[in-house]
């Protein structure tokens, strides 16, 4: 996705916007369910610094520019003693992030597709910086929501699994940390996200047709 220096530089960028976005995402959901704290630890903000741990960063800076590990922002501290609905507080908060990387690559394909409409060409770079806000956001998304705490999906799986699970949960509340860094070291993580990312893809290229996910992607796609 990127090559280039410029390229590699482009997407940091977006990153460090798409995670921020994500965090605001939690922090204003749980401040709408009631919560004061993030408020009070002025994490109901659009700025950037506000949202980013000074190690996730490097990692983040790491992972860009060479390729492999993960990286992470500063996680929003909420209380679901403040909610109404206990359960249904924490299932919101929690997809809030995932939520607004969705509407963030939304954006960016509807923007792309009123430019094809338009019959309006895009250049390399023009492609380069609307495929990575689609697919930083596309990979953020489904990378949050894998069902492994302290991933949003963790806590999706520990609120909304079945009783019977609970052994389950439980184990993976445990080992969830582990068990994900195990996926990342040992390559397994990629195509997990990889195959969720293109049937994600593909359903852009089914609503929209081949020849707009040609335009969007630049014929990478």
């Amino acid at each position: 996705m990127a090559s280039t220096l410029l390229d590699k530089l482009l997407l940091l960028l977006i990153l460090v916007l798409s995670i921020s976005l994500h965090e605001f995402g939690h922090a204003a959901m749980s401040t709408k369910l009631g919560d004061p704290t993030p408020r009070l630890q002025r994490r109901l903000t659009l700025n950037p610094t506000a949202h980013f741990d000074p190690v996730g960063f490097l990692f983040l800076v790491f992972l860009v520019f060479i390729g492999f590990g993960f990286a992470w922002g500063r996680p929003v501290q909420t209380n679901p003693l403040y909610y109404k609905e206990y359960r249904q507080g924490i299932v919101l908060t929690a997809m809030a992030g995932p939520a607004m990387n969705m509407c963030l690559a939304m954006f960016w394909v509807a923007v792309a597709y009123l430019l094809y409409t338009t019959g309006a060409p895009l250049n390399s770079e023009g492609h380069s910086f609307v495929a990575m806000w689609v697919l930083a956001n596309v990979f953020l998304m489904t990378f949050n929501l894998l069902p492994i705490p302290p991933l949003d999906g963790g806590h999706l799986l520990q609120q909304l699994s079945p009783a019977f699970m609970a052994p389950f949960v439980r184990f993976m509340q445990g080992f969830g940390m582990l068990i994900l860094i195990v996926l990342i070291w040992s390559g397994l993580l990629g195509p997990i996200i990889a195959g969720a990312t293109y049937i994600l893809l593909f359903m852009v290229r089914g609503a929209f047709g081949a020849d707009f996910a040609s335009y969007l992607f630049g014929g990478g796609f």
